[in-house]
């Protein structure tokens, strides 16, 4: 199950991969139109939040209209001819990672294309193919991200 993740202490907080994504699928650089996005959590670290395509996916089954479906190759996708745009899969979602965009009628959430991975500038985005590697990358990442905020909060 293929998803982007990105090292928290890498990430400058730029948001060139969300640009790129709403140009990508949009062609408009907006954020709010963008399948991932960046948050804010600290002073100096910044997370890529984006789908991860999740193994018992809660939007699936929160979906009245079965507009939710995993491909082939693992990633969930929103069929927008089926969706009624009712954001039951928004709420469902435990990362935040879908939304429905501005003046959109059907949610949006990443698809893992690779397009912000090959745009970020400072090559904290990566793809995870699968669940083990996905695991132990955000194992790794989150105890990065702990000695980051420990050192932020003693003044180092």
């Amino acid at each position: 199950m293929p998803y982007i993740y990105a090292d928290p202490s890498r990430c400058t907080g730029c948001e060139i991969c969300v640009l790129t994504c709403s140009f990508t699928y949009f062609k408009v650089l907006n954020p709010k139109k963008a399948r991932l996005r960046v948050v804010r959590m600290e002073p100096a670290i910044d997370l890529v939040i984006a789908c991860r395509n999740c193994e018992r996916p809660p939007c699936m089954e929160a979906c009245p209209n079965e507009a939710i479906k995993r491909t082939s190759k693992g990633i969930i996708v929103i069929d927008e001819r089926r969706c009624d745009g009712c954001g039951r899969c928004v709420e469902a979602c435990p990362l935040d990672a879908i939304h429905i965009p501005p003046n959109g009628r059907a949610p949006i959430k990443c698809v893992a294309c690779g397009a912000c991975v090959q745009a970020c500038p400072v090559g904290c985005l990566k793809m995870a193919y699968s669940f083990e590697e996905a695991f132990e990358k955000r194992r790794n990442y989150a105890e990065r991200l702990e000695e980051i905020v420990l050192s932020l909060r003693s003044g180092g």
